[in-house]
């Protein structure tokens, strides 16, 4: 052989060695990045509903003014489970196999069945609209951990909820309440309401419902046995809103809430959070961890402002007189 063919075939095979290693490097760099080459951030929701959905869109509005636009410089992924929390691990399984930057989890399902995978894999979990994140085992540190996961919780203090409905309705006896006794969050939230009702003299009625086409059912056991209804951040139950208010309407049964896209669906009144504000929280989480920040060196983001949202027509058709002093202090819709 020729010393100019073995120089050739020497030239040959380095520039495959040199386009595969490339080519390994482009892969390796590829991790986390979409078809169209754009980082991918991956939300996932148990179900829709106003509440989720404010937080959701004060996330991407975070996002979207930092710099990561959908589309342009960011992929995002969004998908939600129906209110299936089988689907919500499929939904998991699916995202995680994108390798993306990090997962956003909507509610404590969704976060609940997201954090083996992602803490498998060394994926960041955000999670927001979860009331107890110690209690659903996300976290075992609000302020610093090893594991990469940090959130927002949004757990209202309890002793405020009871008074929002005596606000309303004076000489309240009996409250009912709806809630999945599968949600972590609303178990313990039941629990803490018995107790403080009970140093108030007011008797907790609950009506369960295991899934959303049940809450209407749930609603209807609750109808001459009790004042008004409480309906807390209960993703099943607030699905189902406008089927609760309308029976609420038509037993002139006062309905209050735990959040303010409750009230915007027809609820009296609630003493609540900024779910868009919650959003953002949860967005400025998502930009430091996307900026290198690791995510167990987030605190998780607790006591926000409440604020005391009225749905005036709403009153009206439940029955409900409010008082000029609670008007004064309230951000009042259907005026």
């Amino acid at each position: 052989m020729s010393n100019l063919k073995k120089i050739l075939i020497s030239l040959t095979v380095v520039a495959l060695i040199v386009l595969s290693l490339k080519y390994l490097s482009h892969k390796q760099d590829s991790v986390s990045l979409s078809k169209d080459n754009l980082p991918i951030i991956a939300i996932t929701q148990i179900v829709e509903h106003q509440a989720l959905d404010q937080e959701r869109e004060g996330v991407i509005d975070t996002l979207a003014k930092a710099g990561y636009i959908d589309g342009q410089t960011v992929k995002i992924i969004y998908q939600n489970a129906q209110g299936n929390i089988g689907t919500a691990a499929q939904i998991t399984t699916q995202m995680i196999s994108l390798k993306p930057k990090l997962v956003l989890a909507l509610s404590t399902p969704s976060a609940q069945a997201a954090l083996g995978p992602c803490l498998a894999q060394n994926i960041p979990l955000v999670f927001s609209t979860v009331t107890d994140p110690l209690g659903a085992k996300l976290v075992k540190d609000l302020y610093k951990r090893t594991e990469a996961v940090t959130g927002v919780s949004d757990n209202l203090p309890i002793e405020s909820q009871i008074q929002l409905v005596q606000d309303f309705i004076p000489g309240l006896k009996t409250l009912g309440i709806i809630y999945n006794a599968g949600e972590v969050n609303s178990v313990k939230m039941v629990k803490a309401m018995h107790e403080e009702a009970s140093k108030r003299g007011i008797q907790i009625v609950e009506a369960v419902a295991g899934k959303t086409s049940d809450v209407v059912s749930a609603m209807n056991n609750l109808v001459g046995k009790v004042q008004a209804v409480y309906v807390p951040n209960d993703n099943t139950a607030v699905a189902a809103m406008n089927g609760i208010v309308q029976i609420g309407e038509k037993h002139k049964l006062p309905v209050f809430a735990g959040d303010t896209g409750s009230v915007v669906a027809g609820a009296v009144a609630t003493r609540g959070y900024d779910r868009f504000l919650l959003g953002k929280k949860a967005g400025e989480l998502v930009l430091k961890i996307l900026n290198g920040v690791p995510a167990g060196d987030l605190p998780v983001e607790v006591n926000h402002p409440l604020s005391l949202m009225i749905n005036k027509a709403a009153a009206e058709r439940m029955g409900v007189t409010i008082s000029q002093a609670l008007l004064q202090t309230a951000t009042v819709i259907g005026d």
